[in-house]
Protein backbone atom coordinates (compact mmCIF):
# COMPACT_ATOMS: atom_id res chain seq x y z
CA UNK A 1 0.00 0.00 0.00
CA UNK A 2 2.88 2.14 0.96
CA UNK A 3 4.27 1.32 -2.18
CA UNK A 4 1.39 1.91 -4.40
CA UNK A 5 0.92 5.89 -2.94
CA UNK A 6 4.30 6.39 -3.27
CA UNK A 7 4.52 5.47 -6.73
CA UNK A 8 0.57 7.42 -7.01
CA UNK A 9 2.44 10.01 -5.59
CA UNK A 10 5.74 10.29 -8.01
CA UNK A 11 2.90 10.03 -10.83
CA UNK A 12 1.02 13.13 -9.92
CA UNK A 13 4.10 14.89 -9.50
CA UNK A 14 5.40 13.87 -13.20
CA UNK A 15 2.44 14.85 -14.63
CA UNK A 16 2.08 18.12 -13.17
CA UNK A 17 5.64 19.03 -14.09
CA UNK A 18 4.53 18.33 -17.72
CA UNK A 19 1.91 20.30 -17.54
CA UNK A 20 3.85 23.41 -15.96
CA UNK A 21 6.16 22.83 -18.54
CA UNK A 22 3.41 22.92 -21.50
CA UNK A 23 1.26 24.93 -20.30
CA UNK A 24 -2.11 25.50 -18.76
CA UNK A 25 -4.27 21.95 -18.69
CA UNK A 26 -8.08 23.04 -20.81
CA UNK A 27 -10.82 20.39 -19.94
CA UNK A 28 -14.57 21.20 -20.29
CA UNK A 29 -15.89 24.21 -18.29
CA UNK A 30 -19.23 22.84 -16.42
CA UNK A 31 -20.31 26.63 -17.02
CA UNK A 32 -18.86 27.37 -20.24
CA UNK A 33 -17.95 30.78 -21.85
CA UNK A 34 -20.99 32.21 -23.75
CA UNK A 35 -21.33 36.02 -24.81
CA UNK A 36 -23.72 37.91 -27.09
CA UNK A 37 -23.34 41.27 -28.68
CA UNK A 38 -25.58 43.73 -30.34
CA UNK A 39 -25.86 47.38 -31.63
CA UNK A 40 -28.51 49.73 -30.75
CA UNK A 41 -28.49 53.02 -32.42
CA UNK A 42 -24.43 53.76 -32.67
CA UNK A 43 -23.99 52.07 -29.51
CA UNK A 44 -22.03 48.38 -29.39
CA UNK A 45 -22.75 46.33 -26.72
CA UNK A 46 -21.06 43.41 -25.23
CA UNK A 47 -21.72 41.03 -22.88
CA UNK A 48 -19.04 38.05 -21.84
CA UNK A 49 -20.26 35.90 -19.03
CA UNK A 50 -19.86 31.86 -18.31
CA UNK A 51 -23.20 30.30 -17.96
CA UNK A 52 -24.06 27.92 -14.83
CA UNK A 53 -26.68 25.35 -15.35
CA UNK A 54 -29.52 25.05 -12.55
CA UNK A 55 -28.57 21.17 -12.25
CA UNK A 56 -31.71 20.24 -9.89
CA UNK A 57 -30.14 22.45 -7.18
CA UNK A 58 -32.00 25.34 -5.39
CA UNK A 59 -30.48 28.55 -6.61
CA UNK A 60 -31.83 31.90 -5.19
CA UNK A 61 -31.46 32.13 -1.17
CA UNK A 62 -28.78 29.12 -1.44
CA UNK A 63 -26.03 28.22 -4.29
CA UNK A 64 -26.77 32.29 -5.15
CA UNK A 65 -27.37 33.55 -1.09
CA UNK A 66 -29.40 37.05 -0.89
CA UNK A 67 -27.71 40.07 0.49
CA UNK A 68 -24.40 39.26 -1.13
CA UNK A 69 -22.46 40.26 -4.28
CA UNK A 70 -23.02 37.88 -7.07
CA UNK A 71 -20.69 37.54 -10.17
CA UNK A 72 -24.12 37.55 -11.96
CA UNK A 73 -22.56 34.28 -14.10
CA UNK A 74 -19.93 31.61 -13.15
CA UNK A 75 -15.79 31.59 -12.67
CA UNK A 76 -14.58 35.14 -13.93
CA UNK A 77 -16.87 37.82 -13.43
CA UNK A 78 -18.99 38.95 -16.14
CA UNK A 79 -18.42 41.69 -17.80
CA UNK A 80 -20.92 44.54 -19.77
CA UNK A 81 -19.13 46.81 -22.47
CA UNK A 82 -20.49 50.32 -23.90
CA UNK A 83 -19.10 51.92 -26.87
CA UNK A 84 -20.72 55.02 -25.95
CA UNK A 85 -22.13 56.46 -22.70
CA UNK A 86 -25.97 54.70 -22.03
CA UNK A 87 -28.74 56.03 -19.88
CA UNK A 88 -29.15 52.88 -17.42
CA UNK A 89 -32.19 52.52 -15.60
CA UNK A 90 -32.06 56.49 -15.92
CA UNK A 91 -28.68 57.14 -15.03
CA UNK A 92 -25.83 58.18 -16.63
CA UNK A 93 -23.20 54.96 -17.47
CA UNK A 94 -20.28 56.38 -19.40
CA UNK A 95 -18.52 54.49 -22.09
CA UNK A 96 -16.25 51.34 -20.84
CA UNK A 97 -16.06 48.15 -19.97
CA UNK A 98 -17.11 46.87 -16.28
CA UNK A 99 -17.84 43.53 -14.21
CA UNK A 100 -21.40 43.18 -14.01
CA UNK A 101 -22.89 42.16 -10.47
CA UNK A 102 -26.29 41.53 -8.91
CA UNK A 103 -27.20 41.61 -5.22
CA UNK A 104 -30.40 39.41 -4.94
CA UNK A 105 -32.54 39.67 -2.21
CA UNK A 106 -35.36 37.77 -1.05
CA UNK A 107 -38.12 40.56 -1.02
CA UNK A 108 -38.29 44.04 -3.32
CA UNK A 109 -35.62 44.99 -5.53
CA UNK A 110 -32.01 43.81 -6.30
CA UNK A 111 -28.77 45.64 -7.46
CA UNK A 112 -27.00 45.79 -10.54
CA UNK A 113 -23.51 47.07 -10.00
CA UNK A 114 -20.92 47.71 -12.38
CA UNK A 115 -17.47 48.09 -11.28
CA UNK A 116 -14.67 49.65 -13.13
CA UNK A 117 -12.60 46.63 -12.75
CA UNK A 118 -13.41 44.49 -15.71
CA UNK A 119 -11.05 41.82 -15.05
CA UNK A 120 -11.37 39.87 -12.53
CA UNK A 121 -12.41 36.55 -10.95
CA UNK A 122 -15.65 36.33 -9.30
CA UNK A 123 -16.41 38.61 -7.02
CA UNK A 124 -13.81 37.66 -4.14
CA UNK A 125 -11.82 41.13 -5.25
CA UNK A 126 -15.11 43.23 -5.48
CA UNK A 127 -14.38 46.65 -4.25
CA UNK A 128 -17.72 48.78 -3.74
CA UNK A 129 -15.33 51.94 -4.28
CA UNK A 130 -14.79 51.06 -7.74
CA UNK A 131 -18.24 51.15 -8.58
CA UNK A 132 -19.17 53.09 -11.39
CA UNK A 133 -23.12 52.68 -11.13
CA UNK A 134 -25.90 50.98 -8.97
CA UNK A 135 -29.07 50.68 -10.11
CA UNK A 136 -32.05 49.22 -8.25
CA UNK A 137 -34.19 46.75 -10.64
CA UNK A 138 -37.09 44.29 -9.75
CA UNK A 139 -36.90 40.44 -10.53
CA UNK A 140 -39.29 38.97 -12.04
CA UNK A 141 -40.11 34.94 -11.74
CA UNK A 142 -41.79 32.88 -14.58
CA UNK A 143 -43.07 29.22 -14.65
CA UNK A 144 -40.76 28.30 -17.37
CA UNK A 145 -37.51 26.55 -15.68
CA UNK A 146 -34.66 28.40 -17.82
CA UNK A 147 -31.89 25.68 -17.26
CA UNK A 148 -28.65 27.79 -18.61
CA UNK A 149 -28.27 30.94 -17.58
CA UNK A 150 -28.57 33.41 -20.60
CA UNK A 151 -28.05 37.33 -21.52
CA UNK A 152 -29.85 38.67 -23.90
CA UNK A 153 -30.06 42.36 -25.63
CA UNK A 154 -32.87 43.70 -27.12
CA UNK A 155 -33.80 47.04 -28.97
CA UNK A 156 -36.84 48.62 -28.78
CA UNK A 157 -36.14 51.35 -31.47
CA UNK A 158 -32.66 53.38 -32.66
CA UNK A 159 -32.77 54.70 -28.57
CA UNK A 160 -33.51 52.13 -26.44
CA UNK A 161 -33.77 48.31 -25.21
CA UNK A 162 -32.50 45.99 -22.30
CA UNK A 163 -30.57 43.78 -21.29
CA UNK A 164 -32.26 40.58 -20.06
CA UNK A 165 -30.55 37.90 -17.27
CA UNK A 166 -32.53 34.62 -17.29
CA UNK A 167 -31.63 31.83 -15.21
CA UNK A 168 -33.90 29.38 -13.23
CA UNK A 169 -36.97 31.46 -12.87
CA UNK A 170 -35.53 34.57 -12.09
CA UNK A 171 -35.90 37.48 -15.02
CA UNK A 172 -33.93 40.40 -14.56
CA UNK A 173 -34.15 43.65 -17.17
CA UNK A 174 -31.96 46.26 -17.60
CA UNK A 175 -32.85 49.19 -19.51
CA UNK A 176 -31.27 51.35 -20.70
CA UNK A 177 -31.03 54.68 -23.75
CA UNK A 178 -29.22 55.66 -25.71
CA UNK A 179 -28.54 59.33 -28.04
CA UNK A 180 -28.16 57.68 -31.32
CA UNK A 181 -29.09 61.15 -33.01
CA UNK A 182 -26.19 63.42 -31.58
CA UNK A 183 -23.64 60.91 -32.65
CA UNK A 184 -25.52 60.38 -35.76
CA UNK A 185 -24.67 64.21 -36.34
CA UNK A 186 -21.19 64.14 -35.17
CA UNK A 187 -20.27 62.07 -37.59
CA UNK A 188 -21.63 63.65 -40.12
CA UNK A 189 -20.04 67.07 -39.17
CA UNK A 190 -16.87 64.48 -38.77
CA UNK A 191 -17.41 63.38 -41.94
CA UNK A 192 -18.04 66.33 -43.30
CA UNK A 193 -14.20 67.82 -41.85
CA UNK A 194 -12.61 64.39 -43.13
CA UNK A 195 -14.06 63.85 -46.85
CA UNK A 196 -12.14 65.39 -50.15
CA UNK A 197 -14.22 67.94 -51.29
CA UNK A 198 -15.57 66.13 -54.80
CA UNK A 199 -16.88 63.62 -52.27
CA UNK A 200 -18.82 66.06 -49.63
CA UNK A 201 -22.23 65.97 -51.28
CA UNK A 202 -22.71 62.49 -50.75
CA UNK A 203 -21.99 63.12 -46.93
CA UNK A 204 -24.49 65.83 -46.76
CA UNK A 205 -27.36 63.91 -48.92
CA UNK A 206 -26.69 60.52 -46.23
CA UNK A 207 -27.12 63.14 -43.33
CA UNK A 208 -30.43 64.63 -44.89
CA UNK A 209 -31.51 61.33 -45.85
CA UNK A 210 -31.08 59.46 -42.29
CA UNK A 211 -32.41 62.88 -40.87
CA UNK A 212 -35.34 62.47 -43.35
CA UNK A 213 -35.98 58.59 -42.38
CA UNK A 214 -35.53 59.16 -38.77
CA UNK A 215 -38.65 62.37 -38.85
CA UNK A 216 -35.77 64.69 -36.67
CA UNK A 217 -34.08 67.76 -37.43
CA UNK A 218 -36.58 68.79 -40.91
CA UNK A 219 -34.73 71.84 -41.18
CA UNK A 220 -31.02 70.45 -40.67
CA UNK A 221 -32.29 68.12 -43.06
CA UNK A 222 -33.07 70.43 -45.57
CA UNK A 223 -30.03 72.39 -44.86
CA UNK A 224 -27.97 69.85 -46.42
CA UNK A 225 -29.89 68.30 -48.68
CA UNK A 226 -29.58 72.24 -50.42
CA UNK A 227 -25.61 72.23 -49.76
CA UNK A 228 -25.60 69.05 -51.69
CA UNK A 229 -27.65 69.58 -54.31
CA UNK A 230 -25.21 72.79 -54.81
CA UNK A 231 -22.65 71.12 -54.84
CA UNK A 232 -23.30 68.36 -57.27
CA UNK A 233 -25.98 67.46 -59.64
CA UNK A 234 -27.19 63.66 -59.45
CA UNK A 235 -31.22 62.36 -59.15
CA UNK A 236 -30.37 60.98 -55.71
CA UNK A 237 -29.49 64.17 -53.90
CA UNK A 238 -32.53 65.78 -56.02
CA UNK A 239 -34.62 63.35 -54.44
CA UNK A 240 -33.12 63.59 -51.16
CA UNK A 241 -33.97 67.25 -50.96
CA UNK A 242 -37.57 67.21 -52.59
CA UNK A 243 -38.45 64.84 -49.70
CA UNK A 244 -36.52 67.32 -47.39
CA UNK A 245 -38.78 70.15 -49.21
CA UNK A 246 -41.82 68.33 -48.93
CA UNK A 247 -41.35 67.38 -44.84
CA UNK A 248 -40.83 71.36 -44.46
CA UNK A 249 -44.13 72.17 -45.94
CA UNK A 250 -42.72 73.75 -49.13
CA UNK A 251 -44.48 71.51 -51.60
CA UNK A 252 -43.78 73.29 -54.32
CA UNK A 253 -40.25 73.58 -54.08
CA UNK A 254 -40.79 69.64 -53.82
CA UNK A 255 -41.82 69.24 -57.22
CA UNK A 256 -39.30 71.41 -58.39
CA UNK A 257 -36.57 69.27 -57.07
CA UNK A 258 -38.50 65.92 -58.31
CA UNK A 259 -38.32 67.16 -61.84
CA UNK A 260 -34.75 67.94 -61.44
CA UNK A 261 -34.03 64.30 -59.85
CA UNK A 262 -35.35 63.13 -63.53
CA UNK A 263 -33.49 65.91 -65.11
CA UNK A 264 -29.94 65.25 -63.60
CA UNK A 265 -30.75 61.27 -64.03
CA UNK A 266 -30.85 62.33 -68.37
CA UNK A 267 -28.09 64.68 -68.55
CA UNK A 268 -25.97 61.54 -67.43
CA UNK A 269 -25.82 58.23 -68.25
CA UNK A 270 -23.80 56.71 -65.32
CA UNK A 271 -26.73 58.21 -62.92
CA UNK A 272 -29.03 55.40 -62.97
CA UNK A 273 -30.90 55.93 -59.65
CA UNK A 274 -33.65 57.51 -60.81
CA UNK A 275 -34.44 54.46 -62.68
CA UNK A 276 -35.19 52.53 -58.90
CA UNK A 277 -37.09 55.57 -57.74
CA UNK A 278 -39.46 56.70 -60.94
CA UNK A 279 -42.68 55.45 -59.70
CA UNK A 280 -42.10 56.88 -55.68
CA UNK A 281 -41.47 60.40 -57.42
CA UNK A 282 -44.28 59.78 -59.53
CA UNK A 283 -46.64 59.13 -57.15
CA UNK A 284 -45.25 61.87 -54.60
CA UNK A 285 -45.85 63.94 -57.32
Amino acid sequence: MKDFSLKGLLFMGALLFALSAQGQLELPRKSPKASVSYTVGLTEITINYSAPAVRDREIWGALVPYDKVWRAGANEATTMEFSTDVIMEGKKLPAGKYAFFLIPREEGTWAAVFNKVADQWGAYNYDESQDALRVEVKPQFKKVNQERLTYAIVDRGPDKGYIRLAWEKARVYLRFRVNYLEQALANVEKALEESPEDRKWQVYASGADFLLEEGKKLDKALEWATKSTELFNHSWNWWVRARAEAANGNYKAAIQAAEKAKAASEANEKDNYYEEIAEEVQKAV
